[in-house]
C-alpha cells in the first residue's frame, strides 16, 4: 500500500493531458488591458469623487464657518452630523448614515482620501467591489453608532474615518490569505495607519479625533474579514458570497440615499442660526481691530457672544467700566450654549467681567466671578492670566 505524503501540505494536481475537442471554440487569453482594468479599484475612485463633491456642497451651502473653508457647527448639524442628542433624543437616526459622508475641513477630507485610496488599490482588486464596499459601509455604520453612544451627548461627529478604519482592519487580516499579492506591504500600510488612529489626538483648530468611531469601524472590519478568512479557501482566487456582499452594500447605499433625502427637509431650520455669527472673514485679528469695529459687530450679530465681548473691551478702553459690565455679562450668558465661544474666549470674558466688577469696588463679587479661573491658572491662556494679574484677584 502506498502512503500519500501530502498531509499538512497543499496537494499538487496530476498533469492533465489535453484532448482535442472537435467543434469547440477556442477561448481567447485575457488581454493585458483587461488585466489592468481588473486591478483598478473602481469603487474606491468613485466614492472618493463622491466624498469630495459632498464636501464642496457643504462649503457652497454653509451658513457659518469655523475657519476659512471649514464648515461651522450649524452647517455641519444641518448637513447631517451625528450626536447622541440628535440621534437618540430627537429620533434623527438618519444621521448615522449621513455623518459618514461629511467632513469638517479640507485637511480632514484629504487625510481620509489618501488613506482610503491607498487601501483601495491594495484590497479592492483582491476581494472585489461587493465585499470591499460591504466592509466600508458596515464599518462606517458601526463606527457612527459607537461614536453616538460613547462620545459626549452634544459632540458632533462627521467623517469617513470609521469606514476607512474598517477597510484598514480588513486589509491587515486578509493579508494572511494565501491569495494576497503583497502581504507585507498590506500589513505595513494597515499597521502604520491603524494604531495612530486609535490614539486620542487634537487636530489643528481644536477638532478632536473621534477614537470611538475609529474603534467601532476597526472592530467591524476585523470581524467581517475574519469570517471571510474562514470561508475563503486558499485555492479560490476570489472570496465566496460576492452576491450576498453586493446586496449588503446595496442596502447601505440605499439607506444613505434615503438619509440624505430626509436631511434636506430639516436643513434650513438647522442651518439658519449659523447666519447669526460673525464669519471668519470679518473676525477681528487682534485687540485693536476687536475694539475698532465692535459697535457694528454687536449690532449686526447680536446673538454672537464674541461681539458683546469685543464691545465690552472697547468700553473698558474708554474707561466706561459700568457700561462694559453688561456686555461681558451678555457674552457670558450667550456663550454658555454657543459653539462659537471657545474656552479661551469664555475664560478671557470671565476675567474681564471680574475686572469690571472689581474696579467698581465689589470685591467679594469679583472674587466669586474669578474663582473658576483662579482654581486652575495653569490652564489659562496668556490674555486671561494677564487680566487676572492686573487686578490681583487670585492672590491668597
Amino acid at each position: 500500500m502506498s502512503i500519500s505524503k501530502t498531509f499538512g501540505k497543499r496537494g499538487t494536481a496530476a498533469p492533465v493531458i489535453a484532448t482535442p475537442v472537435t467543434g469547440s471554440r477556442a477561448v481567447a487569453a485575457p488581454t493585458p488591458s483587461a488585466g489592468i482594468l481588473a486591478r483598478i479599484p473602481w469603487f474606491t475612485l468613485t466614492l472618493s469623487g463622491v466624498l469630495t463633491t459632498r464636501f464642496l456642497v457643504e462649503l457652497r451651502s454653509a451658513t457659518d464657518y469655523a475657519a476659512s473653508q471649514t464648515p461651522g457647527y450649524f452647517t455641519l448639524l444641518a448637513a447631517g452630523a451625528s450626536s447622541r442628542v440628535q440621534v437618540r433624543d430627537h429620533g434623527e437616526w438618519w444621521r448615522l448614515f449621513t455623518a459618514v459622508a461629511l467632513h469638517g475641513s479640507p485637511a480632514h477630507l484629504i487625510g481620509n482620501l489618501i488613506t482610503f485610496l491607498t487601501v483601495g488599490f491594495l484590497l479592492e482588486p483582491m476581494i472585489g467591489i461587493g465585499w470591499f464596499s460591504a466592509i466600508y459601509f458596515s464599518g462606517g455604520f458601526v463606527g457612527a453608532v459607537a461614536s453616538m453612544l460613547l462620545n459626549e451627548p452634544q459632540t458632533l461627529s462627521v467623517g469617513a474615518s470609521g469606514a476607512i478604519m474598517a477597510t484598514l482592519a480588513a486589509l491587515f487580516a486578509l493579508s494572511f490569505h494565501a491569495g494576497a499579492l503583497r502581504p507585507n506591504l498590506m500589513r505595513r500600510v494597515a499597521g502604520g495607519s491603524l494604531f495612530p488612529a486609535l490614539l486620542p489626538a487634537v487636530a489643528h483648530g481644536g477638532a478632536v479625533t473621534d477614537v470611538n468611531a475609529h474603534l467601532g469601524g476597526c472592530l467591524a472590519g476585523a470581524g467581517i474579514a475574519f469570517l471571510m478568512l474562514i470561508a475563503w479557501s486558499d485555492e479560490d482566487a476570489t472570496p465566496p458570497g460576492r452576491s450576498i456582499a453586493s446586496v449588503i452594500a446595496g442596502f447601505w447605499i440605499a439607506m444613505t440615499a434615503w438619509a440624505f433625502t430626509t436631511s434636506n427637509f430639516s436643513y434650513a431650520n438647522y442651518a439658519r442660526p449659523g447666519l447669526d455669527f460673525i464669519p471668519p472673514a470679518q473676525m477681528p485679528k487682534d485687540s485693536a481691530s476687536m475694539t475698532a469695529d465692535s459697535l457694528r459687530l454687536v449690532e449686526t450679530y447680536p446673538k454672537d457672544p464674541r461681539a458683546h465681548l469685543f464691545r465690552g473691551l472697547y468700553l473698558l478702553e474708554q474707561h466706561d467700566v459700568a457700561g462694559a459690565e453688561p456686555y461681558f455679562r451678555d457674552a457670558r450668558r450667550l456663550g454658555e450654549a454657543s459653539p462659537v465661544m471657545t474656552r479661551e474666549f469664555q475664560d478671557w470674558n470671565l476675567a474681564l467681567l471680574a475686572l469690571s466688577v472689581r474696579v467698581q469696588h465689589r470685591d467679594a463679587e469679583a472674587r466669586a466671578v474669578a474663582a473658576p479661573l483662579c482654581a486652575n491658572p495653569g490652564a489659562l491662556d496668556p490674555r486671561t492670566r494677564q487680566t487676572l494679574e492686573i487686578i490681583e484677584i487670585c492672590r491668597r
